[in-house]
């Protein structure tokens, strides 16, 4: 077995981990929670945000290594071809998305855990407004993995 199939092979596993797991976390995991009784929910939705962070920058580091030895270094950002276009396409969406994940670790995910409400009391403003962040970057996050898929299949098509 070549190297180069196992470059594409865990490049692959790492976009459906990373990518898959958006689409789960929009689609399936908000139905799962009414599943579960409402003191619980908080506990259930951080302990599968903690995983899901993990997974997500496990996956971001084997596509950026596997990426990197997957590309020629002819092709990075060359515009002159459609095919360095799309490609070139591709890779702003994944630094996007690199960016709006940076901000969900970093900014709004710490917000959420110090402006978590105590039992018995309402969430405040910052809380809220973490949510809504993390909502927000979420969805952008989970539409351009949409994109960057399209894109291979430009590629490959």
């Amino acid at each position: 077995m070549s190297s180069s199939v196992l470059i594409d092979f865990f490049h692959l596993l790492a976009t459906v981990a990373w990518i898959g797991g958006m689409i789960y976390n929009a689609a399936i995991f908000p139905g799962l929670l009414g599943a579960v009784e409402p003191p619980q929910r908080g506990r259930v939705m951080g302990a599968m945000a903690k995983r899901f962070t993990i997974m997500s920058w496990l996956s971001v580091l084997i596509l950026l290594v596997t990426g990197i030895l997957k590309t020629p270094s002819s092709m990075l950002f060359d515009t002159m071809s459609s095919y360095g276009l799309i490609l070139t396409v591709k890779h702003v969406m994944i630094i996007l998305m690199i960016i709006f994940g940076l901000m969900i670790t970093f900014v709004f995910a710490p917000k959420l855990r110090r402006y978590i409400p105590s039992p018995g009391s309402g969430p405040a403003p910052e809380f809220i407004a973490a949510q809504n962040g993390i909502k927000i970057f979420s969805s952008l996050n989970t539409l351009l993995g949409l994109g960057v898929l399209f894109c291979v299949a430009l590629l490959h098509g």
